[in-house]
């Protein structure tokens, strides 16, 4: 035997013993992992009866004590007494100073930690340390915790410092640290006077957004002054900035970050907002002033006065000034009063198509609030003609039943003439809803005969009461049932990327020849051919080893960096106190925007896991996407929902949405019915209807833990910069019990080819999805749980369909939105991070037959083609950083030609066999290359995912070893055959996306 086998067999060796020690580590973790925390419990338990015994004395003790209660003080309630002896005893011990000198600690993580327990710790010398470390702070997300434990101490000794932190500072750290400051109340209250004659847009911003939450009558004398002053202040602010001899300084200059040195040199120090034109956060154009700045500021002061002090708005000064936005918060303000003068002022603005959308707004928000006025309302449509009338018309639809139950009265005459322009208007989806539930046949039959006077002839209305009209109903109005026909999308052949792909796999089957051909090529002609080939196996075999190798030491890096990432991470998460986490603005507000196709037999159950989620501010779409079962008729009868016209501006294109379903009783829910369009079809419609800063894109079919969102909106803290997209742990919720939305046991899948899946998802997340967030260059966040800035996938056109401004379809969408997120941040010199929760769980139910999981990657796959296509100038672009030399060129060389290689590599190895050229070291070589380093990398990944929360018990981590073991023998060359399927498919006449057959949570059971 050769020394070269010798070494390929100690390195096997080496393989097994790595693998066995993964195995026994992934085993133990568990009981370690009980231990730790029982050891916990024992030592906290010791603790607290030496300290009620005054039995404490070393340093030591001391620390973990106090370490332990810094944890746990805002979660349990101790007697006063207790906390205040815990925290005398920790100043007596000196552990005070040790924070302090971690203050000033060059590791970020180390300075948040000691910002959280001096503000546990609570003394004046605490809260000095913590003032001098926040004015020296440059670090954003540091920053943020040092207030925020100044704001828990509640000192308002510390309101200079923080205020005096605002200046410079950009929006990030301001949204949030003036909601800190504004929870002083009372004492800020008292420092008032000191903040009105600044000039700073910083401290005018605070103060706006303290009258937000406080009643004073002097901030509304202040902001009142300033609106009056719009005009004069913002033309000075622009002449002074003119003429400012350090126009060049940084906070100058459009599109560069804060530098705050040259901001306290600057002479005009304060006269412009430097954080609206920083474009880490905000992409402006390149005209923006200081004066525009001061007009955002005053119409932000504006809505803070029709929120607390609407009837100081009710003057002809701003309900009849030149600004447009100021005179529509002014209009708006009149919709809270409740004075029948009121509707008398905002009919008047319904003339103009400038201002007719806020002033039904008003009005509907007026009736909404004091429907007695309604009779005011009525009288004004009477008076009224052609446009102001159609206008009022919109509005009254909104109390449509209000004149339906009048038509037996005497007010029939008056409220047919209503019902009709409502009709004529196409405003029908409550009179729908009221018809469907109706038993008053007196009143149905009034409402028929104006059905049957209006209707007939608009094909638009026909077409609205055909839907949704029950049979008896839509008899008794004359009309025809109509049916919508089923729209079967295809996706449209590219012949361009088509030709691509036809090169790639010229090139992917010439490569190992080409290289033959290159080593011998003196030989290529005298050699017989029998024998060449013989020759060319046996390299080929060789050259796939080393591409194995090469593939698999790039998965140990990710793996490495991985292992760092969640160390980070972990660190973090433990810093996030709830009571930090539930302060306004800390978290941005999300909209979770569910599709459902052919969701009925799990609907219900992911509907009630997204309403339970414990989160500060969100709401949930759920979007119907022209399903053919029974998922929407499951949702209203459940959820008791109604058909109403939902007022929204559209942002995206998208299919024609049929109606929108709420009930009142459940404000976080909103349901869209829309023609069948696809997901990204469908996400595009829901951010439609979203209102706030993120959008959730969920597979309806998912679920979610109950904190999962806000461990994944929680990384929006982490690192000072925009976090345009984030992601999370998706597992197969297969082999776990699911009751009313809430997982109540997790196993893992009894049927094997969903437990294969498991550890793909795992090597998946685990691998390479945190590995490339250590990189900062993560290109996938998965469909099935993702976090996006709206305004960002606004402002490139929405998820990718052939509705939109690329006019395309794809079947990858997850991975394409981020794509393009990263390519819009990079070409704009923005900087941003896509982030990564290694603890946000959802959990979503996988294919468990060969079919369906067959389809499913074939999809992957022809998404990930398609994508690369897309965006192939990014590929080895130096303009796109990491994410062009590293990312994309990662999944072009990998994903999508590697399983041609690798296929190319089995054949190889199988003729090898037959013809007895497989050698004892080609053997060995050829078994580590592609076998062992894969069971090292998904045992680790199993590892890594348990290190920390423990999932599984230990018969399932059992059986997760042994699938990891077994899934290299077979079922992963089986996949990438799949893959290869995916490539040709993908240079095929498209079929479509398909659709995975569900079984529903209900069937979830854990093995037995």
């Amino acid at each position: 035997m050769s020394i070269d086998v010798e070494f390929l067999f100690a390195v096997l060796l080496l393989f097994i013993w790595v693998d066995l020690i993964l195995v026994v580590l992934t085993l133990t973790n568990k009981a370690k992992w009980i231990l730790q925390q029982e050891k916990r419990s024992r030592e906290l338990a010791a603790l607290v009866r030496l300290f009620e015994r005054g039995r404490i004395r070393n340093n030591a003790q001391v620390r973990r004590l106090f370490t332990n209660y810094a944890k746990l003080h805002d979660s349990i309630d101790l007697p006063p007494e207790m906390r205040t002896a815990i925290l005398d005893l920790a100043r007596a011990k000196h552990i005070e100073p040790v924070f302090e000198r971690h203050l000033n600690s060059r590791d970020r993580i180390r300075r948040m930690e000691a910002a959280s327990a001096l503000g546990v710790i609570a003394t004046p010398t605490a809260r000095r340390e913590l003032e001098r470390a926040l004015a020296r702070e440059k670090v954003y997300p540091v920053k943020v915790f040092i207030a925020n434990a100044l704001s828990d101490i509640g000192d308002k000794r510390s309101i200079p410092a923080l205020v005096s932190s605002l200046l410079g500072s950009h929006r990030w750290y301001r949204d949030k640290v003036n909601m800190l400051i504004s929870g002083f109340g009372e004492d800020l209250k008292e420092y008032l006077p000191k903040l009105f004659m600044r000039e700073e847009v910083e401290v005018r911003e605070l103060m706006v957004d303290f009258a937000g939450v406080s009643v004073s009558g002097d901030l509304r004398d202040w902001i009142l002054q300033l609106i009056d002053d719009r005009e004069r202040e913002a033309a000075r602010l622009d002449s002074t900035v003119k003429g400012c001899p350090r126009r060049s300084c940084a906070h100058c200059i459009h599109g560069r970050s804060v530098l705050e040195n040259n901001r306290r040199d600057c002479p005009y120090n304060g006269v412009m907002d430097a954080a609206d034109v920083c474009r880490h956060f905000t992409v402006l154009p390149v005209s923006i002033n200081p004066g525009d700045n001061y007009r955002k500021l005053m119409i932000r002061a504006a809505g803070t006065l029709e929120k607390h002090y609407f009837k100081v708005l009710d003057d002809d000064r701003y309900l009849h000034c030149g600004d447009p936005e100021l005179q529509a918060v002014a209009i708006s303000a009149l919709g809270r009063g409740m004075d029948a003068a009121n509707i008398v002022k905002i009919v008047g603005f319904l003339d103009s198509p400038d201002t007719s959308d806020v002033a039904k707004r008003s009005l509907a928000r007026l009736l909404e609030r004091h429907p007695r006025l309604t009779p005011v309302l009525v009288g004004q449509f009477v008076e009224s003609t052609g446009y102001r009338r159609e206008r009022i018309a919109e509005v009254l639809a909104g109390r449509v039943e209000y004149f339906i139950n009048r038509l037996d009265g005497r007010e029939k005459a008056q409220s047919e003439t209503v019902i009709r322009e409502i009709i004529r208007l196409g405003r029908v989806s409550e009179i729908v809803e009221f018809l469907k539930r109706n038993e008053n046949m007196l009143l149905e039959d009034a409402l028929v005969a104006i059905i049957r006077e209006v209707v007939p002839g608009n094909e638009e209305l026909e077409r609205e009461f055909g839907i949704y009209l029950p049979d008896r109903v839509l008899d008794k109005c004359g009309l025809a049932r109509v049916l919508l026909p089923v729209k079967k999308r295809e996706e449209v052949q590219d012949r361009k990327m088509v030709i691509t792909m036809y090169a790639i796999l010229a090139f992917a089957i010439a490569f190992f020849p080409f290289l033959y051909i290159m080593r011998h090529f003196d030989y290529l002609f005298v050699v017989p051919f029998l024998h060449q080939l013989k020759i060319f196996i046996v390299e080929f075999n060789y050259d796939f080893a080393y591409y194995s190798i090469i593939v698999n030491v790039v998965y140990s890096l990710l793996l490495l960096l991985s292992r760092m990432k969640v160390g980070n991470l972990e660190r973090l998460w433990n810093l996030k106190k709830r009571s930090m986490l539930f302060k306004p603005r800390m978290l941005p507000s999300v909209s979770i925007i569910a599709p459902a196709f052919n969701e009925e037999k799990s609907i219900i159950e992911s509907a009630n896991s997204l309403l339970n989620l414990k989160y500060p501010d969100y709401e949930l779409v759920v979007v119907n996407d022209g399903s053919r079962d029974a998922t929407l008729a499951t949702l209203i009868k459940y959820f008791n929902l109604q058909r109403v016209d939902f007022q929204y501006t559209p942002k995206l294109k998208c299919h024609p949405i049929r109606g929108i379903y709420v009930n009142p009783l459940m404000p976080k829910l909103i349901v869209v019915d829309k023609e069948n369009g696809g997901k990204a079809d469908s996400i595009n419609a829901g951010i439609n209807i979203a209102e706030n800063e993120y959008i959730c894109g969920i597979d309806a079919d998912s679920l979610l833990d109950s904190d999962a969102m806000l461990k994944i909106a929680s990384l929006t803290l982490d690192d000072g910069i925009e976090t345009p997209a984030m992601g999370g742990n998706v597992f197969p919720v297969n082999g776990c019990v699911v009751d009313r939305g809430m997982l109540t046991e997790i196993g893992i899948p009894a049927n094997g080819l969903a437990r294969l899946q498991t550890i793909e998802y795992m090597r998946a997340f685990m691998c390479g999805r945190l590995g490339w967030a250590q990189l900062n260059s993560l290109l996938i966040i998965s469909g099935a749980f993702g976090l996006f800035r709206k305004d960002r996938v606004v402002s490139i056109g929405g998820y990718l369909t052939s509705s939109e401004v690329y006019r395309k379809d794809t079947v990858g969408e997850d991975m394409e939105l981020v794509v393009r997120i990263s390519r819009y941040m990079r070409e704009n010199k923005i900087k941003y991070r896509i982030g990564y929760a290694y603890n946000a769980n959802c959990w979503t139910e996988v294919p468990e037959d060969i079919k369906s999981l067959k389809r499913q990657r074939d999809r992957w796959h022809r998404g990930l083609i398609d994508i690369l296509f897309f965006h192939r100038r990014t590929l080895f672009n130096p303009r796109y950083g990491r994410m062009g030399m590293v990312a994309m060129p990662y999944y072009f060389l990998f994903e999508m030609i590697g399983p041609l290689f690798e296929i190319q590599g089995y054949v190889m190895v199988f003729l090898a066999a037959l013809f007895g050229l497989l050698s004892t070291k080609m053997a060995i070589l050829l078994f580590l290359a592609t076998i062992m380093f894969g069971i090292f990398i998904s045992m680790a990944s199993v590892l890594i995912a348990e290190r920390n929360i423990v999932y599984f018990s230990y018969r399932d981590n059992l059986r997760l070893l042994v699938t990891a073991f077994a899934e290299s023998f077979g079922p992963r060359e089986f996949f990438s055959f799949w893959r290869v399927l995916g490539y040709f498919n993908a240079m095929k006449k498209p079929t479509g996306w398909g659709k995975a057959d569900r079984k529903g949570f209900g069937g979830a059971k854990p093995p037995a």
